[in-house]
């Protein structure tokens, strides 16, 4: 390996363990606002965290195993939630954002599955099975209560974890 793959490497572990605490952070700022219209102070909080727990992710996608399609959608998602998280702070219908969002979940649960089939052991379990749950979750979100989203919310940061400590430091499976 030569010193430029190590360094990015080295990066990519920071980013995927970044962004598990960052979606721990986020999941718990979401959590204690509550329901309703949400405060200035808590919008914006909100929306610096969901920033950041995506933006820490490039190094991730860039440097995970997985195609070069899937990467194209893992760069993807964290453009669309970057975005509407700054249209949520800045005052967008929360309706439209939360819709939208759901858009991006698509190429969210592709990358997260496709990667994860590069994997193995838990990596490869629990990666496949939130990105099918980010999917399915997207197209039959008008029927199913809210609170199912936080099943894939919270594994989120499992496989990102999951991804730092395992993909990284082992050989990928053939």
């Amino acid at each position: 390996m030569n010193p430029a793959e190590n360094r990015d490497t080295r990066i990519a572990v920071r980013g995927a363990f970044a962004g598990a605490a960052l979606f721990v952070a986020l999941i718990v700022a979401f959590s204690a606002a509550g329901p309703g219209p949400l405060p200035t102070t808590s919008l914006l909080l909100i929306g610096v965290f969901g920033v950041a727990s995506h933006v820490v992710l490039f190094p991730v996608v860039a440097q995970l195993p997985a195609p070069s399609w899937a990467r194209a959608a893992g760069y993807a998602w964290i453009a669309i939630d970057v975005m509407l998280n700054i249209a949520a702070v800045n005052g967008g219908d929360i309706k439209l954002i939360s819709a939208l969002r759901l858009g991006g979940h698509i190429p969210a649960g592709l990358w997260m599955a496709a990667a994860a089939l590069e994997a193995a052991g838990a990596t490869r379990y629990v990666g496949t099975l939130l990105g099918a749950l980010l999917i399915v979750h997207a197209f039959a979100s008008p029927w199913i209560p809210m609170w199912i989203i936080f099943i894939p919310f919270v594994m989120i940061p499992l496989w990102l974890a999951l991804v730092g400590g395992r993909c990284f430091a082992a050989p990928v499976r053939t």
